[in-house]
């Protein structure tokens, strides 16, 4: 796609400076470039052609353009402080990773798949896991909710709104992985 792309952008370019060239020799007095426009607008099939290049250049004029104006996305991140010296902001991954590290501390967790999202009251995390049969799923998951929120509020510097506990798949023969 990428050699297809630089195709069409060499042809827009060949046919943008050649269309300069005969703007240019037409102003300072040549004939050339108006015999030439007269000649393809001369007959009907002439105009549906030269119609035709006109839609296709500016499909690819406003290609170009978009392409050169379009903002790189930002990671996606969480605002921990603003003041007068600036800015500082934590993404996403960055809080997972921090979510990883608190989780890592407890035993029972076989796996755990965070989300994330920044609501109004503050960072609220849900929390996807595989446990150990035998481990209480209210002490665990009391316990992974104060450990996150301790985590993320001391390390992290961000504010938490809610941590919210799926516990699912208890079956002893899934594979166990911490992460």
């Amino acid at each position: 796609m990428q050699s297809i792309w630089r195709l069409l952008l060499f042809v827009y370019n060949l046919l943008l400076i050649i269309v300069a060239g005969m703007a240019v020799a037409a102003s300072i007095g040549r004939p050339e470039p108006v015999a030439y426009i007269e000649l393809a607008l001369s007959t009907p099939q002439n105009r549906i052609i030269v119609g035709l290049v006109g839609v296709i250049l500016l499909v690819v004029g406003v290609l170009v353009f978009l392409s050169t104006i379009k903002l790189e996305p930002r990671a996606k991140s969480v605002e921990v402080e603003r003041s007068l010296a600036g800015e500082v902001s934590i993404t996403v991954p960055a809080i997972k990773i921090i979510i990883m590290k608190a989780v890592k501390k407890i035993e029972g967790i076989k796996e755990i798949r965070p989300v994330v999202t920044n609501g109004a009251d503050g960072l609220q995390v849900y929390l996807h896991m595989m446990i150990n049969p035998d481990i209480s799923v209210p002490e665990l998951s009391k316990k992974v909710q104060d450990v996150v929120r301790e985590y993320l509020e001391n390390i992290g510097g961000l504010k938490v709104a809610e941590v919210k506990v799926l516990v699912d798949d208890l079956n002893p023969g899934a594979k166990t992985s911490n992460g």
